[in-house]
């Protein structure tokens, strides 16, 4: 992910190329360029060249780490703050040091600063509140673990280019700050803006004095994020740093509802509260507040809260240079649907007492975290959050309520002389359940090469059976329970677990109830695209023409409001194949697979668009990611899928024989899937079995009788484009007759 602090309409690097950094490399760190400076040090986005992903560093100055004491203190809480694992927050990865000096490794946020996007008269209501209650939930789950930010401000929020909203440097103020007194305290904070103490327009007043501050100075601060988001102005303003502390003290705001007439009553009362002079007079937790803005979001009146783009003064065209300065609705926070699957990878044991065979053991478990990352729609709690479990683990409910995980991976390394075997175990630490295992064996002459190719393989296994376990949990509950996010885990359910042509139908309505509950969301838009065009592709569909075209406007309105969400990239790639636009599918899928470079699903797509449309040598390519898929996760829900997609390949090429055994265990693992069924049956005929051929063919007739054998024709030549490729795919109907 990725940490934006320069707003993009600037066009330059911030000091690129001046900055002695830029350009070196800080262990296995290449620093690219600087992104920021601060009271608290300087950030720089870098690239990890062990594990090929972009992250953020932040250099602590030596003066403030300098003496062991101080260094021992940042760890502590750094390891604090990194178990801050919550969407809205930017998550810290590592802390380490490079000669004299410590850098914090971070999650880099493709991005802008959340003060660049504040028209000059605020934000609509609706609006604001959206960013506000995400604020709040991640100000909220900090406070629990203990941590209170002190330097809450717009700036130090990133609302990422696909659409979630993260705040910056959660701890780092409080872990960084030398022990001063309170003489010196004020004067840190007089004589320096933005510096590690707080930034003065935002400080609850008892900090801007240097007195001892708790959780309720986030609220300060947060309060005044949100009178500023609503009215484009600050409450608490001043010619010099010394008069804005004058006002923080002895000043009451302008009323917001002057400056803003639509602001709701309730929600004027709640930024009032939250600005109070005294600690005791305010909001006495972050969930309170948080459960007073839902309570607001939620009311009855609609209408005064979706209209107030008008009402709060705001002229059309201060809206719609607002709307394109933001990126329009796509970095507008989802109200639902946020992600859902949750996974800590805790520290594998090593069985052995060679303190080499536990840094092999540690050394997988770090990779597995990594790989993670690049799973969609997963949290993963970070290296130094886990790590904290090492040694003695205690039970694993405990593990996922400290790190707010529902999903566990543990395993352990046993090695025999040049050979390892390592064992993993995902667990659902909510009831407890183990939800797979599995035993690797691997010899070892490179050990980095074992732990990627071992890491690589669990992961796919376990993103796999998470897909499966979510969609599960969905499809166990009331549809009227469920949320955007729901809804679409239980389509996706109906639709790969159960399949049969009424499923499909279900799915559709309940897709286009996931985006009628929230627009917004473009996963659902994305998914519903699909599933129209598989109704299209599998000759279910009451008006091909309609559902294709609808298809291709939800696939584009999704890529619109997502354009780097790899699921939303998947299933848009997929719609675009099937629609008979193979460059724009590669474009998308290469994309997706890019950002998240395990993503399963979307590999499979990619081999899928390869082995049908592509010249020789992309089908070869093709089946040679479908073979891989189908050997590092023979477990994942999408197996049955791959097995067909290498079926269609191998038919392609001529490779009957191995066409014939793919489609064939394609059909035992889903036996109701159409597509299959009859390339298992061309493969068949092509290979002079043409009695089964039609058999075959049969059932599938059987099952849906509106099938026709010209329709398929027709779909064949529209995929793969040469005469042929298509006879290829058409012979072993032709020989059983079923084609003239």
């Amino acid at each position: 992910m990725v940490f934006g602090t320069i707003p993009d309409n600037r066009g330059v690097k911030a000091d690129a190329g001046v900055d002695p950094l830029v350009g070196r490399r800080l262990l296995h760190y290449d620093v690219l360029e600087k992104l920021g400076q601060g009271g608290m040090g300087v950030v720089y986005k870098a690239r990890d060249t062990r594990l090929q992903r972009l992250v953020a560093l932040k250099l602590v100055p030596a003066v403030q780490t300098g003496d062991r004491v101080q260094r021992e203190r940042l760890v502590r809480e750094a390891q604090t703050a990194s178990s801050l694992n919550h969407p809205h927050i930017v998550t810290i990865y590592d802390i380490v040091r490079d000669g004299e000096v410590d850098f914090i490794v971070m999650e880099y946020v493709d991005g802008r600063p959340l003060n660049h996007l504040i028209p000059h008269h605020g934000l609509p209501v609706r609006h604001a509140l959206e960013y506000a209650v995400q604020i709040a939930d991640a100000v909220a789950a900090a406070h629990t673990a203990g941590i209170v930010h002190r330097d809450l401000k717009p700036g130090n929020v990133v609302v990422g280019t696909d659409g979630r909203l993260r705040v910056l440097d959660f701890g780092l103020a409080k872990l960084v700050a030398p022990e001063l007194g309170d003489e010196g305290r004020t004067m840190a904070v007089l004589t320096e803006a933005g510096s590690v103490l707080g930034t003065c327009s935002y400080m609850a007043p008892e900090q801007a004095i240097g007195a001892v501050v708790d959780h309720r100075a986030d609220i300060f601060s947060f309060g005044v994020m949100l009178y500023e988001l609503l009215t484009g102005l600050r409450p608490f303003r001043g010619a010099n740093q010394a008069a804005v502390i004058h006002a923080l003290h002895y000043q009451t705001p302008a009323p917001i509802r002057d400056l803003a007439p639509g602001v709701p009553q309730a929600l004027a009362a709640t930024i009032d509260r939250a600005l109070s002079k005294l600690p005791e007079a305010r909001f006495q937790s972050m969930e309170e507040l948080l459960a007073g803005l839902r309570a607001i979001a939620a009311q009855p009146n609609e209408a005064e809260l979706l209209s107030s783009d008008q009402a709060t003064g705001a002229p059309a065209a201060a809206r719609s240079e607002a709307d394109a300065s933001s990126g329009g609705p796509a970095v507008r926070p989802p109200r639902v649907g946020s992600e859902r699957a949750s996974i800590a990878v805790l520290p594998f044991a090593s069985l052995s007492s060679d303190k080499e065979d536990a840094h092999l053991a540690a050394g997988i478990a770090a990779e597995l975290i990594s790989a993670l990352s690049g799973v969609p729609d997963l949290r993963v709690a970070s290296h130094l959050a886990s790590f904290r479990f090492h040694g003695a683990i205690p039970e694993l409910s405990t593990v996922a309520a400290a790190l707010n995980i529902r999903y566990v991976l543990t395993g352990s390394m046993r090695r025999a002389g040049s050979r390892i075997r390592v064992m993993a175990e995902l667990t659902d630490a909510v009831p407890g359940v183990q939800l797979w295992a599995r035993t690797y064996e691997r010899g070892i002459e490179d050990v980095f090469a074992v732990q990627e190719e071992i890491a690589r393989e669990i992961v796919g296994a376990t993103g796999g059976q998470i897909i499966r376990a979510g969609s599960e949990q969905a499809s166990r509950s009331a549809p009227e329970s469920l949320d955007a996010w729901g809804l679409v885990r239980r389509a996706y359910h109906f639709w790969n677990h159960a399949w049969t042509p009424e499923g499909v139908e279900d799915a559709l309505n309940l897709l286009r109830r996931a985006v009628e509950m929230d627009p917004g969301y473009a996963a659902a838009r994305a998914f519903l695209g699909l599933y129209l065009i598989q109704r299209v592709v599998n000759f279910l569909s009451p008006n091909p023409l309609a559902d294709m075209a609808e298809a291709l406007s939800a696939a584009d309105a999704a890529i619109s409001l997502a354009p780097r969400n790899s699921e939303v990239l998947e299933n848009a790639g997929l719609v675009y194949f099937n629609s008979g636009r193979y460059e724009d599918s590669v474009r998308v899928l290469t994309r997706a697979v890019e950002i998240a470079p395990f993503n399963l699903v979307a590999w499979g797509y990619l081999g899928l668009a390869h082995v049908w449309t592509g010249d020789d040598a992309q089908v070869g390519e093709g089946l040679t990611i479908l073979e891989r898929l189908l050997k590092t996760a023979p477990d994942h829900p999408s197996v049955p899928y791959w097995l067909y997609f290498k079926s269609s390949g191998c038919a392609s090429l001529g490779r009957y024989e191995e066409a014939r055994a793919a489609g064939l265990r394609s059909t035992e693992l889903q036996p109701h899937f159409f597509l299959a069924r009859l390339e298992y049956a061309n493969a068949l005929g092509a290979l002079g079995q043409t009695a089964q051929a039609m058999a075959e063919i049969n059932l599938v007739v059987a099952v849906n009788p509106t099938i026709q054998p010209d329709a398929v024709e027709q779909y064949v030549r529209l995929l793969s484009r040469t005469t042929e490729r298509t006879e290829r795919h058409l012979i072993g109907w032709r020989a059983a007759g079923w084609l003239s």
